[in-house]
């Protein structure tokens, strides 16, 4: 009898623990991203901590993918626009060092950019590709878009980054 009970008690936890935590891909608006602890490809540490209280653009890519190598004008003109010390611009990629430099260089990505190990392309699988992630200085994600397309992408984030800037303004003019 004992032996059922801790059998069954090992499988609830397991159970309710595995429900509790969403994949990554399955993580939708108002969710809170995930901890990061990544290294771009130019050696900088990107932590939670050092983007907490900050608007976080997070782009998940990789090199042979045809929308995802389409969509690079257009995020680089969200760059453009909102970048600051507050609004920070990420990509994600699961190709290697070398073939992540190169993409980067080619395509002139203005991006901080991550070439993924194997422990972080398993956590943060996005499932599809590209896929875009906007997150609030409160850590929860305001949009995710999935795909390419280029006008509706840049119109979307533009909107959602205008709201989230502007929250941060007023929270700092407040304090």
């Amino acid at each position: 009898m004992k032996r059922v009970l801790l059998i069954f008690l090992v499988f609830a936890t397991f159970a309710v623990s595995a429900t509790a935590q969403k994949r990554f891909s399955q993580l939708s608006r108002g969710d809170i991203f995930p901890d990061i602890m990544f290294r771009t490809i130019d050696n900088e540490l990107l932590t939670t901590e050092n983007v907490r209280g900050k608007v976080v653009f997070y782009n998940f890519y990789f090199a042979a993918c045809g929308p995802c190598i389409s969509q690079k004008k257009v995020l680089n003109e969200l760059y453009e626009k909102f970048h600051t010390d507050d609004v920070v611009f990420i990509s994600l990629t699961s190709d290697n060092y070398e073939t992540t430099k190169q993409f980067r260089d080619k395509h002139e990505m203005k991006f901080k950019v991550v070439s993924m190990n194997k422990e972080e392309r398993l956590r943060f699988a996005a499932g599809s590709y590209p896929t875009n992630i906007l997150v609030g200085a409160d850590g929860k994600i305001v949009l995710k878009m999935t795909g390419s397309r280029d006008n509706q992408t840049r119109d979307r984030f533009s909107s959602a980054m205008q709201n989230e800037i502007q929250k941060l303004k007023k929270y700092s003019d407040e304090n």
